[in-house]
């Protein structure tokens, strides 16, 4: 569901106001520093409780305050946030002015898709950033993956306090629950690869202009384990080599993910414009996916992302994009917006924080 109107206070650099944002297509238009991103930034914090561009919370709350307050209003949602108490570490989120327990009642009910330029670490990054862009799109459809996660993550830390403190008589008893936890994760990943490679070969296909198949290789870390009790075997047999490291060497924590051009890996070979569309094209994947997997509509959120793309690359991608119950986009002013403006279309003007509607 689209946002109708979002307030702000004390919020980075953004006015204390409420913002108007009943339309289908928002252009947010601006020099960069004047709070194009921000905006983008706070709608993603009232869908998923955290912000794309900072772990430190602290960093949201305008210079010289104490605390920030976000508003936002849906045809059938009040959603706030607030963070305060000593460097922001007290946060609070309420829906329809009941407090929210757990973050996946946010991905449930608000599911946004970001596209920014951060993205391309998910093609030329680190396996942690793959992992972490397919877990997320996981997680948008099916919670419920967000408390294996979870599961498997604590299993996983008690296991290298373990190893760390030469606690032997720990670990068969972790190896049984991380064993367990591990390869729910792998199938799952398994599974949504499988799903999303059918969306996003013929994407890639259509918008890339390259000849050729491109491929997601889903690469788990307990290749050939077919079961618990193989996972078992296999962690016992590198109990050793996990205690002198003092580390769990192997588990899903470990897999990685290939993109594969004609089975070649794309990722060493392709230009750093090859690298943007892709990453690009992986968000658009993610929304297409989620919309055949729940029937339901996303809110996109584009920042200052075509400014790479050539007029005719362009296009196609804009053509990509999958249905979505609101589309946030942020332009420089140099009139490239002028041709994707609609009559659906909201055009807000951006200066030191302040949007005014033209």
């Amino acid at each position: 569901m689209g946002f109708l109107a979002l307030k702000t206070y004390q919020y980075r650099n953004l006015k204390d106001a409420e913002v108007c944002l009943d339309a289908p297509r928002v252009f947010l238009v601006g020099e960069n520093g004047q709070g194009k991103s921000n905006l983008l930034e706070a709608i993603y914090l009232l869908s998923f409780g955290s912000s794309f561009r900072t772990r430190r919370d602290q960093e949201l709350i305008r210079r010289g305050c104490g605390e920030l307050a976000l508003h936002g209003k849906t045809a059938e949602h009040d959603i706030s946030f607030l963070l305060s108490g000593k460097n922001g570490t007290t946060k609070s989120i309420k829906l329809d002015g009941k407090p929210v327990t757990d973050r996946k009642e946010l991905v449930r009910i608000f599911p946004a898709i970001v596209f920014c330029h951060d993205d391309i670490s998910f093609v030329n990054g680190s396996p942690e950033r793959r992992r972490w862009f397919f877990d997320q799109t996981m997680s948008l459809h099916e919670p419920l993956f967000i408390d294996t996660l979870r599961s498997y993550r604590k299993i996983l830390k008690l296991r290298n306090m373990a190893l760390k403190e030469d606690r032997r008589d720990l670990l068969d008893v972790y190896d049984i629950q991380l064993a367990r936890a591990g390869m729910e994760i792998q199938e799952k990943r398994r599974e949504a690869i499988e799903g999303f490679n059918t969306t996003f070969s013929s994407l890639h296909e259509k918008v890339s202009g390259l000849e050729g198949e491109m491929k997601i290789a889903y690469r788990p870390s307990w290749k050939g384990c077919k079961g618990e009790e193989d996972v078992g075997v296999l962690l016992h047999r590198r109990r050793e080599s996990d205690l002198e490291m003092k580390t769990s060497g192997s588990g899903p924590h470990r897999d990685r993910f290939a993109f594969l051009l004609e089975g070649r890996d794309f990722s060493s070979i392709a230009s750093t414009g090859q690298l943007r569309l892709l990453s690009l094209l992986l968000r658009v994947g993610q929304a297409r996916f989620f919309y055949e997997k729940c029937g339901r509509r996303p809110v996109l959120l584009l920042d200052d992302v075509l400014l790479e793309l050539d007029p005719r690359r362009r296009q196609r991608f804009l053509g990509t994009l999958p249905e979505a119950d609101q589309i946030f986009f942020t332009f420089l002013p140099d009139r490239q917006y002028s041709e994707l403006k609609g009559n659906d279309t909201m055009l807000l003007r951006v200066k030191e924080g302040e949007f005014i509607e033209e």
